[in-house]
């Protein structure tokens, strides 16, 4: 290890120490003298236009649960350090250039932004504010003088020279102000930043939204149509015009919300009925897709688009119900670049149960014949190396598994920002030993450190789609490093070395198939890892999962007094399967095997070869 590495450690635990000391009143700030240092410390150094910063964190942020209409203001003169100010609400501004930042936590690394915030004293302060998306490049949506708010806000020490940091883990935590909103400025005490010299006109912020949107500035857009609404809420195409934003950045829940909103308020009929079919439909809700795309056919039979629109609808409704795929066609497509594909979930004859020694998992609801579809599901969030930025390449050193992985947590947080309504599933996941299973998380809140447990722990990689490349040399199934999945439903399945099932992936969707006879009531597992390898890697790897496997291969390979021998035998044969020519591979292999088969001389089941 470097002299550098080696600093950096020791100044992460000192740190660490620091953050769990007594709490004491918070470091007072010169507003002028933290103004111009920021400008000093944010230069371009070199060359280069820019540099990303790394912070290494020792553990995960806090995260709000608590009704914003429950919160006391708290302003930074009253704040301590080290403290999560449970309980308070901080008003504040941003009132310096902000730059992107890595914070190097397991089990992912987080991208945060770091900027100089100032609050209604006129007090300022440092603040990194994780998760709100992945594009180091682009962070013009937080510029000079935009209004946050901060629930319960958290004050670490961010470095051991004592430099005091507000740190935001969570989106939710975080509510951006308009500066037009003068109810909800004069509710935060916040009168002071309301901007009046800015147009009342809504048709004058529709057309700016508008342009916007056509520039696929979606977040800009909507933004402005809210500011659109405020100005005259009677407005229904703005509506509208905000449903269709919404559907283009994937907020399926807010757009159907939203167009029923237009409905309601005399909007354009056809207009609104149709994007409430398609919010329904990305929600996956097809059943109610399919009813209102047959109603736009019935009062507007000249929409040409929506024929199409009901015929996917009811692709998805006989998928869903009778588990009929066109896997050919969706191994087609599974074949392309980040792979998405649009289908519906299925069910067959299992549920989820209590097993003992094992907490939950899948149970067969009747007797299965061999080959059952069991499961079809697609995924909840996915993340693609390809879409990595390439500024943070350098702090990952290349590794595709770890990118997917963190984007995959981000687009998981995105997804249920959009999707309130699919809280409840998510966060029923295995989160870990640590984490309460049972507790709550009120809609529309993103607990930040338990999305990344659930993750980690429940993360699928995609991209086998045959029997021959299942398997990796690591003795894991086959995964596509670039891709990483969360899976609901599938992530309930228990492993067996010996499992009754098995599950393929095409692109972001995996399949789970019966493998023998299942009688009813009979727990159903899948294998996690290649069930050929030597026990003792097994075992090693199971362990880091934090649970036992008591399969009846298991057991065999614990009692067997030749299992180390062998294992190191069949270590030995996969090392010579990598390097040497075919003729030697050959000779050498068939006397490693000939030993192998010798070491199950008083064994008779369950051999590998």
């Amino acid at each position: 290890m470097d002299e550098i590495a080696l600093n950096k450690i020791i100044e992460v635990a000192q740190t660490d120490v620091l953050n769990q000391s007594n709490p004491e009143p918070r470091p007072p700030r010169n507003p002028e003298e933290e103004l111009l240092s920021w400008k000093f410390r944010n230069l371009p150094c070199g060359k280069s236009t820019t540099s990303l910063k790394t912070r290494i964190l020792s553990n995960n942020g806090p995260c709000c649960k608590t009704p914003f209409e429950e919160l006391k203001p708290i302003k930074l003169c009253d704040m301590k350090v080290p403290m999560v100010h449970s309980g308070g609400y901080l008003v504040c501004q941003i009132v310096a250039k902000p730059f992107s930042i890595v914070g190097v936590i397991p089990p992912t690394p987080v991208i945060g932004i770091h900027t100089l915030i100032k609050d209604l004293n006129g007090d300022v302060e440092e603040a990194t504010l994780f998760n709100l998306g992945y594009n180091v490049d682009e962070i013009d949506f937080l510029p000079f003088g935009t209004i946050l708010i901060i629930k319960e806000p958290c004050l670490q020490y961010a470095s051991q020279n004592k430099a005091a940091s507000l740190r935001v883990d969570s989106p939710s935590d975080i509510i951006f102000v308009d500066p037009t909103d003068f109810d909800l400025l004069d509710k935060i005490g916040a009168k002071q930043w309301y901007e009046s010299n800015l147009s009342k006109d809504a048709e004058l912020w529709q057309e700016k939204a508008n342009k916007f949107f056509k520039k696929e500035k979606y977040e800009m857009a909507l933004k402005l149509y809210d500011r659109a609404i405020r100005c005259n809420p009677e407005l229904s195409v703005l509506y509208l015009n905000k449903a269709l934003t919404c559907l283009r950045i994937g907020a399926f829940y807010k757009a159907y919300e939203t167009a029923k909103l237009a409905l309601e308020k005399g909007g354009d009929r056809e207009k609104a009925l149709y994007r409430m079919g398609q919010a329904a439909y990305g929600m996956r809700e097809w059943q109610k897709a399919a009813n209102h795309f047959v109603e736009v056919l019935k009062e507007f039979p000249k929409n040409v688009t929506v024929g199409g629109d009901l015929k996917r609808a009811t692709a998805r409704l006989a998928e869903q119900k009778y588990g009929k795929y066109d896997f050919k066609a969706m191994l087609l497509q599974s074949k392309k670049q980040k792979p998405q594909l649009d289908v519906a979930d299925y069910v067959g004859p299992i549920e989820i149960a209590n097993i003992p020694g094992k907490g939950r998992g899948i149970v067969a609801t009747k007797n299965i014949k061999e080959g059952t579809l069991l499961a079809v599901e697609k995924a909840f969030s996915s993340g693609f190396s390809q879409d990595f930025p390439v500024s943070l390449e350098p702090v990952f050193l290349g590794d595709l598994s770890a990118q997917a992985q963190m984007l995959q947590v981000i687009q998981t947080m995105k997804n249920l920002q959009n999707n309130p309504q699919k809280a409840e599933e998510l966060y029923g996941l295995y989160a870990g030993d640590e984490m309460k299973q049972t507790e709550n998380v009120p809609p529309g809140i993103i607990d930040a450190a338990k999305i990344q447990q659930i993750c980690s722990l429940n993360r699928w990689g995609s991209g086998c789609d045959n029997l021959a490349n299942v398997y990796n040399l690591d003795g894991q199934l086959q995964e596509d490093t670039e891709n990483s999945n969360l899976f609901i439903l599938p992530s309930y399945f228990n492993h067996s070395c010996l499992a009754n099932s098995f599950r393929t992936f095409y692109g972001d969707v995996i399949v789970i198939h019966a493998t023998e006879d299942i009688k009813k009531g009979d727990e159903i597992s899948i294998a996690y890892l290649y069930p050929l390898n030597g026990y003792q890697f097994r075992k090693k790897r199971i362990d880091s999962w934090k649970f036992e496997c008591h399969c009846k291969l298991c057991e065999l390979d614990a009692s067997d007094k030749n299992c180390l021998i062998r294992d190191r035998m069949i270590e030995e044969l996969d090392e010579h399967k990598k390097s040497g020519s075919p003729y030697s591979v050959i000779i050498k292999g068939e006397t490693l095997l000939s030993k192998i088969r010798e070491s199950y001389v008083d064994r008779k089941e369950l051999k590998i070869v």
